[in-house]
């Protein structure tokens, strides 16, 4: 009798210790599921979007290449010529019309032989070109084209592209950016209609900064605007800032 009983209770310690521990464990299970749960949940109620923000703008920047091309029977007289060239322009440049020194910067410089080509002779030089190329920035839009003209007077004959620019985008940074977060939250909200769903709170935002891509008069019709009995007229049109919003938003 007191083996048996003895026995009992060892089976009735068992019985309540495999109890307990069910008890500490499902808890656990319980919590780790509710967790995962929670963390996908959190995931499918987001509405990622890119929102976009455009700008158009004058510019108040004009970037002008101006250069000096001459021909000559040797490369020292090609080169000495147009250095001479060269001289009157930089003349006109910083003293006519007070264009500080950083503003312009020689962007190529160099002579080439020319060859004229024929059976007899195969190939022969027939002289060398010397060239010199400036890149001029300017900020009087009304004045590009007048500056062009005096160019062209003391030697400039080789105008390439002008581009017009915005020399700070920061000034005009706050209304892009209103722009592109007003269009992320129209299309955040057209999203959560869809999915019957409300637009809940902003999560995140993250931008890659304001472009403003640059506005090119061709270098076509720069020369023949230069070299036209009339004044030269350049007219800079429009440029336009875009910037790009990465939006996160939560969904009610």
């Amino acid at each position: 009798m007191k083996r048996n009983h003895y026995m009992a209770s060892l089976l009735l310690a068992g019985a309540v210790f495999t109890s307990v521990g069910m008890g500490v464990s499902l808890p656990g299970v319980s919590t780790a599921y509710a967790a995962e749960t929670t963390s996908m949940t959190t995931m499918a109620g987001t509405i990622n979007v890119s929102g976009n923000g455009k700008l158009s703008v004058k510019p108040d920047v004009a970037y002008l290449s101006i250069g000096v091309q001459t021909t000559a029977a040797t490369a020292s007289k090609a080169q000495a010529a147009n250095a001479q060239k060269m001289s009157k322009l930089n003349n006109l440049l910083k003293n006519k019309w007070s264009i500080a020194d950083k503003d312009i910067e020689s962007v190529q410089f160099y002579v080439q032989p020319n060859y004229s080509y024929n059976e007899k002779d195969q190939q022969k030089v027939t002289g060398y070109t010397a060239y010199h190329t400036l890149q001029v920035t300017y900020r009087n839009m009304e004045k590009i084209g007048a500056l062009l003209d005096a160019a062209s007077t003391v030697g400039a004959n080789n105008v390439g592209s002008v581009s017009f620019n915005v020399e700070n985008t920061k000034t005009y940074e706050d209304q892009v950016i209103q722009k592109a977060m007003a269009d992320a939250a129209a299309k955040a909200g057209s999203i959560a209609k869809a999915a019957n769903r409300t637009l809940g709170d902003l999560v995140s935002v993250s931008e890659a900064g304001v472009e403003a891509p640059p506005v090119y008069v061709s270098q076509s019709t720069a020369m023949e605007s230069a070299r036209a009995d009339k004044s030269t007229e350049i007219e800079p049109g429009m440029v336009e800032l875009n910037i790009s919003l990465n939006v996160q938003y939560a969904m009610k």
